[in-house]
């Protein structure tokens, strides 16, 4: 085990280091597993947002009265997905509470958000 104070190597079942001094206490932590969980999921969410908009932009330009024809449906499933993966977001923060209520929030705009394309999809 390596001091953390003077960078000395000690044994390893050590309680103290013996260049220093300093008691070797080792507390493992979750700090760094749910930093690169955090990172993942945001840059799965990036990643997914910006080809979601890159297809929609596609599609409107592409397809004259896009919103008329059956490539609605692909359009208004673009935009359920698009909306469904800002659930990402909250389960990449780390506060229990504060996620909690981010992912009730998201559910709630994401449940608008879904009705709003539902309806317009299958007038």
């Amino acid at each position: 085990m390596i001091c953390k104070r003077c960078n000395t190597q000690n044994e390893a079942g050590a309680k103290f280091c013996k260049n220093c001094g300093m008691e070797l206490n080792f507390i493992p932590s979750n700090k760094d597993k749910h930093s690169k969980i955090s990172d993942t999921l945001l840059t799965i969410f990036i990643f997914i947002t910006f080809v979601i908009t890159v297809a929609n932009f596609t599609i409107q330009k592409l397809v004259d009265d896009w919103y008329e024809v059956p490539t609605k449906y692909f359009q208004g499933t673009l935009w359920i997905l698009g909306n469904l993966i800002y659930i990402l977001v909250p389960i990449a923060i780390k506060n229990q509470t504060i996620k909690i209520i981010g992912i009730i929030l998201t559910a709630i705009m994401v449940l608008y958000w879904s009705y709003g394309n539902f309806t317009w999809i299958f007038e």
